[in-house]
């Protein structure tokens, strides 16, 4: 009966370590196909509309006067309520 349970220790302990082996292979591979996939394809279906954008790009603190048209769109007025919206997370 020893021999038996420590056979099945053996064998679950090996089915461990190979599920963590498959697991970080498949895991290498989706991270590595992603990071080539936006490497080669600028513009694919899915990241339509992703523009590309540094740290001072966004948040210059430029005030904005409205009517502003963005993406052939005029907004007419601000829809915030209030004047500084990271306040009101605090």
């Amino acid at each position: 009966m020893d021999v038996v349970l420590i056979i099945l220790g053996i064998l679950g302990f090996g089915a461990i370590v190979i599920s963590a082996y498959v697991f970080t292979v498949a895991a290498r591979n989706y991270v590595s196909d992603e990071a080539d996939q936006a490497a080669d394809e600028p513009q694919s279906p899915a990241r339509d509309g992703f523009v590309m954008r540094t740290g001072t790009d966004r948040r210059r603190g430029v005030a904005v006067q409205f009517p502003l048209t963005v993406n052939n769109m005029v907004l007419t007025r601000d829809r915030r309520q209030i004047p500084e919206r990271r306040s009101a997370a605090a």
